[in-house]
């Protein structure tokens, strides 16, 4: 079998990646022992380079052996599966040395488990309508699929019978990074999944189309199942995607049997082949260019205070001393930028919440509040056979699992989007910084005479994705309801009162959630603001330090004796050469350098001959 398009098995760029990843960590590594280099961010940039983390989702219909390919993949029977819809919550499996299963529900608490147990928690069968508040099931495994940071994860088929499954799949689509969408060539692709398709575009940079169960179909019904499926997916986004006729059932026995030509058979082995290129070529490129951008920012910034050190000792003192009285004014311009970057932040920060946290969770509150009246009264119907004393008690409790399930589901999805908006937000202050930050280095190349390079890097500021908030009810606004006189009423005279109390009480309740989701999302984004400005204040701070400590260092050293001054000369030179070094070794292992840096030479008024250079 052949996937749409075809895919071949040579690994070069896999290799070339391995070895710039490793010697992009050397870099970043022998960085840290030179001088002027911002301890701060090459912490934060190893982290990066240590901790990458990329959501590989698999999604789709319900019944299409999604759980079973995540086995496939990973060579052994460790997700449930069978005839019936069984996934109900997602399972996140990541890289680990020993297998082991950890159960994080929505109250927050977290529960280790054994594997074996796990269809107790992700099914249908073992946790109907997830009545265990499951958040997701994380699994750990030492499969080779999982390393540098990459995360399978499996999601509840959508269509079902069982509603909260798309609505649990559908929320876990802005963490997508890639996706692999699963079909099935014994069933034509139906709109619904076209729609889902369409909608899994607009979060994940790269989709895989997958058609399962080829081993159901003659060699002639195959063909033309694939050709109308992969015209249909390219209709349906306007593009053409990798499309891969595979049995994963075929796959995981002839894994489990050490058989591989019946593994290149099942079509599996050239979907792994092709994840493999991506992860190498585009996920870990794009990933890689990132930190080096950082790191070569880091280095032209260390490089030009060692300069500006340099071009002091040999300035004369009084055009020194008129120099740092302009950069001093400088300085005091970009403090001000600075102050104004932070109350610009805090005014789009609240912009957020009045323009789109607000009216979204009044247009859900509003809806919930004009939807529950008919719900309560079909539980009503449904119940109606119990007693006074357990009619009110079921009722309470569904009362309480509706509008919690709810909010968490429209807090699952919202907080994606408002992390991202937030990010963005982020994204666009932090260029901000940098140029004032630029402007302020520029500048000093200007007084001083010496070369300086702008080199445009990442935004390093993320905002936190998780978010619990504690479900708030009070427990004596239903307790009305159980009165002695009220249970004493027969049935008849008893259902109006219950029911209209209820449906206020009701009403109360989803306001009252409305008002701490609203509240603990407004404190969140102010914390984050918080952090945000923070670290904005540090990097102008530790910028503006290197570039007076390498000025009045200069002056100092001057003011001792000439040999201070020419020995000191040489060790910058040397200090200076250690830093072109390293940066020339980034350039190498970086595909395109002009690409990398984002920089073009930005220079005062030239470079003037530096002593001991």
């Amino acid at each position: 079998m052949s996937a749409v398009p075809g895919a071949d098995t040579d690994q070069p760029a896999a290799t070339s990646i391995a070895r710039r990843r490793a010697e992009l960590e050397r870099c970043v590594r022998e960085a840290a022992a030179l001088p002027g280099v911002d301890a701060h961010t090459l912490r934060w940039l190893h982290e990066k380079l240590s901790e990458e983390v990329f959501n590989l989702v698999v999604a789709g219909q319900f019944k299409r052996g999604k759980s079973t390919l995540i086995n496939a993949l990973l060579g052994e029977m460790l997700l449930p599966s069978g005839v019936v819809p069984l996934t109900s919550t997602v399972t996140v499996i990541r890289a680990g040395r020993v297998r082991r299963a950890l159960v994080e529900l929505k109250t927050g608490e977290r529960r280790p488990i054994e594997l074996a147990a796990l269809g107790e928690y992700v099914t249908e069968r073992g946790n109907p309508g997830n009545a265990k508040g499951v958040e997701r099931v994380v699994i750990d495994h030492p499969s080779a699929l999982l390393a540098d940071g990459v995360r399978l994860v499996d999601t509840p088929g959508i269509g079902s019978v069982y509603a909260h499954n798309t609505d649990e799949t559908r929320k876990y689509l802005p963490q997508a990074d890639a996706v692999l969408f699963v079909a099935s060539v014994d069933q034509p692709v139906s709109r619904a999944e076209l729609d889902f398709l369409a909608a899994v575009r607009e979060y994940a940079g790269k989709i895989f189309c997958l058609l399962n169960k080829v081993d159901y179909l003659r060699p002639e019904e195959l063909r033309e199942s694939l050709e109308f499926s992969t015209e249909a997916i390219r209709g349906a986004l306007g593009a053409s995607i990798p499309v891969f006729p595979t049995s994963a059932r075929l796959a995981l026995e002839a894994k489990l049997r050490a058989d591989p030509g019946e593994v290149a058979r099942s079509g599996v082995r050239e979907l792994e082949q092709a994840l493999q290129r991506f992860m190498a070529e585009e996920k870990t490129r794009a990933w890689l260019d990132s930190v080096a951008r950082g790191l070569l920012r880091l280095l032209k910034q260390a490089r030009f205070t060692l300069d500006l050190e340099a071009q002091v000792l040999t300035e004369p003192l009084e055009r020194i001393e008129g120099n740092l009285a302009a950069f001093r004014a400088a300085r005091s311009k970009s403090e001000q930028a600075r102050a104004d970057f932070q109350v610009l932040l805090q005014a789009d920060a609240r912009a957020l919440v009045r323009e789109h946290i607000e009216p979204r969770l009044e247009e859900f509150k509003q809806a919930q509040q004009r939807d529950i009246g008919a719900a309560i009264e079909r539980w009503f119907a449904e119940l109606s056979e119990l007693p006074s004393r357990g009619l009110q008690l079921a009722l309470e409790e569904r009362l309480i699992a509706e509008i919690r399930g709810a909010y968490d589901g429209w807090l699952a999805r919202e907080d994606a989007e408002i992390a991202r908006a937030f990010q963005s937000l982020c994204a666009r202050f932090w260029s901000n910084m940098q140029r004032a930050v630029d402007e302020l280095m520029r500048r000093s190349s200007e007084l001083f005479s010496v070369r300086f390079e702008r080199v445009a890097a990442d935004a390093r500021w993320t905002a936190e994705s998780d978010f619990y908030y504690k479900f708030w009810y009070e427990p004596t606004s239903l307790k009305i309801l159980s009165s002695s006189a009220v249970l004493a009423l027969p049935r008849r005279l008893a259902a109006p009162l219950i029911i209209r109390r209820l449906k206020a009480t009701a009403v109360d309740l989803i306001e009252v959630q409305a008002g701490r989701i609203r509240h603990d999302l407004d404190e969140r984004l102010k914390k984050s603001v918080q952090d945000a400005q923070r670290e904005i204040a540090r990097q102008f701070e530790a910028t503006i330090a290197a570039i007076e400590r390498a000025i009045e260092g200069g002056v100092a050293t001057r003011s001792r004796s000439v040999e201070q001054s020419a020995a000191r000369g040489v060790e910058l030179a040397a200090l200076r050469q250690g830093l072109a070094e390293l940066e020339g070794r980034l350039a190498r292992v970086s595909p395109d350098r002009a690409e990398l840096s984002g920089c073009a030479p930005d220079a005062g008024r030239g470079a003037a001959p530096q002593p001991g250079a």
